[in-house]
């Protein structure tokens, strides 16, 4: 333990840049469009940089002018939107996450029945999403009621900042932060500042260094949420440590413990709590190593000099570019030589 009471979060204004090493509240927005002074990188591209390949990355990247806009996939809108529920909680979550009704569920005519008949009411089904010549019309002044209708309420929402979201999906939501916080091993896990950046300059390379791991808690842990779909398997611990694998959080990791270490001189503990999105929605709380840390650590420097490098130099390889002979499975080549060996026929 140590005392936190010299650590300051400072709060970034729109019109403000980093230009010195500290913790910092933004939007994650922000955290992702080069709020520093200099280039910044994040765990997401130096993940990418290490598991995919330099050309990847630069193809969407915010500093390449020709860059490629990344479109908004289901899977990070619906994480935004469990983390603002997970740091705000159903009450104060409505001034992040806008419910859009859906109307009557597809249900048998029978169920439905039985519903009314429960009392329960149904919602109205939202105008679909109006066609070109609908919006043509809406401009030239010669759309239908229906047709004016449905364009100005697409309109509304999508004037309305905040995310996006079924009443079905508020609903699996809501369900999830309600098994997350009966699961006590994964609230005391995530007992920290949510959503915190931790921003410091790479010596090495001199580029910006940003960390926003889920929770920051300055008694010395850090941990990142995941909802993990197991898609037909069990739902278990070796499934959870097969996604830290091959995602790379253990650099995830390494990077929220590096950068909590670079601003307070202690290197905290960094936990995965991993949240299965099938009832009963069970929470598995995995604490990586800290020598699998210190491996995911040696990975991201590995990848700043390396972004580094293609900065500099404005070339961006593909996986196609260096040229090498195929590499059989150590276990299948042994095999193979043995049974060559036995039959006469060794190489």
């Amino acid at each position: 333990m140590f005392d936190v009471s010299e650590f300051e979060i400072r709060v970034l204004k729109p019109d403000q840049i980093i230009t010195e090493p500290g913790f910092y509240q933004m939007p994650l927005d922000r955290h992702h469009s080069q709020p520093c002074d200099g280039p910044s990188v994040t765990s997401g591209v130096l993940r990418k940089m290490e598991l995919d390949c330099p050309a990847v990355v630069w193809e969407r990247h915010l500093l390449n002018p020709n860059r490629t806009e990344m479109k908004q996939t289901d899977a990070l809108r619906f994480g935004r939107i469990m983390a603002a529920y997970i740091e705000h909680g159903p009450e104060g979550v409505e001034d992040h996450v806008l419910v859009t009704r859906s109307g009557p569920p597809s249900l048998p005519v029978t169920e439905m029945i039985q519903l009314v008949e429960d009392g329960h009411t149904f919602t109205k089904a939202p105008p679909n999403r109006p066609s070109a010549e609908a919006v043509k019309r809406y401009v030239e002044g010669t759309a239908t009621p229906a047709m004016a209708k449905a364009v100005e309420y697409h309109l509304e929402l999508e004037k309305d900042p905040r995310e996006k979201i079924s009443e079905n999906d508020w609903e699996m939501i809501c369900a999830m932060g309600k098994a997350l916080a009966n699961n006590p091993d994964a609230t005391a896990a995530m007992d920290g500042t949510p959503e915190i950046s931790m921003a410091w300059q790479d010596e090495a390379t001199g580029l910006w260094c940003l960390a926003r791991p889920d929770t920051v808690s300055f008694s010395g842990m850090t941990t990142d949420y995941k909802k993990m779909s197991s898609m037909g398997r069990e739902f278990n611990a070796r499934l959870v440590d097969s996604r830290i694998t091959i995602h790379g959080y253990d650099m995830q990791g390494g990077f929220a413990c590096e950068g909590f270490e670079q601003l307070t001189g202690h290197w905290p503990l960094f936990g995965i709590i991993a949240q299965h999105d099938v009832a009963p929605f069970s929470a598995i709380v995995r604490e990586i190593p800290d020598e699998d840390l210190k491996i995911g650590k040696f990975r991201n420097h590995r990848a700043l000099r390396r972004f580094r490098e293609c900065l500099d130099s404005g070339h961006w390889p593909g996986p196609g570019e260096n040229i090498g002979a195929y590499q059989r499975p150590n276990w299948q080549r042994e095999r193979l030589l043995e049974e060559m060996n036995n039959a006469g026929e060794a190489p």
